[in-house]
């Protein structure tokens, strides 16, 4: 019995104190966190967007390498569309139908029928085709609500021009005037009907644009891969990065991806002088 308590009376064990934190120090700590969180989150965000720019590069590479291997074997640059510039009905087929060969999709490739039209039921399934080097990594999904056309009018069935694989990468018809547009001296690699020679591009191959982002277009803007209608000429006062309808666009900041008719690829900064840019586009204006 303890002599200090008083009788009848129980010593009680005195209760252990909790270890824990304050009101205080937990604010601090969220805001510590919150701090180291603030400067990690844009090397993060750097980081996988220079991931997706070495991805879209590799694309680019494996398009001015099938440009050159369709070069070297048919001994002329793809057709930027076939029947585009003709009455109706058109076949309206992309140079994207005839390099299939050479971006490893044989199935695609043998399923096309280039003698009909890129939306007809016989080339729905090829169509159809995601062609993920057709596809830039970093595409914002502002326009589009898939990587196809889907059912375009929501009738449940199909119709002609749905369920079409989209591109991000375009033909460069060339540079685009208010008058006299369709100058000899302004056109591009890619053009209607014709398709471009070696001798044709007197500024050289090495400097003269064959094919170059315009992320992000849908049906709209008819960026199918199959429709010829994707190839595009740049406006003359336009600059890189400066609208996203059927121009020079990139989802990547501050440049763009392009790909030369030597199969080189290059992204070029927006801030390029707009008169370098143009005589880029071009394969015979001497500058």
């Amino acid at each position: 019995m303890d002599p200090f308590v008083p009788r009848g009376w129980r010593r009680v064990a005195p209760r252990p104190t909790r270890a824990g934190m304050t009101l205080v120090e937990v604010l601090v700590v969220v805001a510590i966190v919150g701090f180291l969180v603030g400067l990690l989150l844009p090397a993060v965000q750097a980081a996988r967007e220079a991931a997706r720019r070495t991805a879209c590069a590799n694309n680019l590479r494996g398009l001015g390498q099938a440009v050159a291997v369709h070069e070297a074997s048919r001994r002329r640059f793809p057709l930027g569309c076939l029947e585009c510039s003709t009455r109706a009905p058109r076949k309206q087929i992309a140079w994207n139908a005839f390099i299939l060969p050479y971006v490893e999709e044989p199935g695609a490739a043998a399923a096309f029928d280039a003698g009909r039209s890129y939306r007809a039921a016989e080339n729905s399934r090829a169509a159809a085709t995601v062609v993920p080097l057709f596809l830039c990594p970093s595409t914002a999904r502002t326009r589009r609500t898939g990587p196809t056309t889907g059912d375009r009018n929501g009738n449940g069935r199909w119709d002609p021009g749905d369920g079409l694989a989209y591109t991000d990468y375009g033909g460069m018809y060339g540079v685009a005037y208010p008058v006299a547009r369709s100058l000899p001296e302004h056109a591009g690699m890619m053009q209607y009907e014709r398709s471009t020679a070696a001798a044709d591009v007197a500024d050289g191959r090495s400097h003269t644009v064959v094919i170059a982002e315009c992320t992000g277009r849908d049906a709209t803007l008819q960026s199918e891969w199959a429709n010829g209608q994707n190839i595009f000429d740049q406006w003359w006062n336009n600059p890189i990065n400066a609208s996203q309808n059927n121009e020079i666009w990139s989802d990547h900041p501050g440049a763009a991806g392009l790909v030369f008719g030597d199969g080189h690829v290059e992204f070029v900064a927006e801030s390029i002088e707009q008169t370098a840019l143009l005589a880029l586009l071009t394969r015979a204006a001497g500058d």
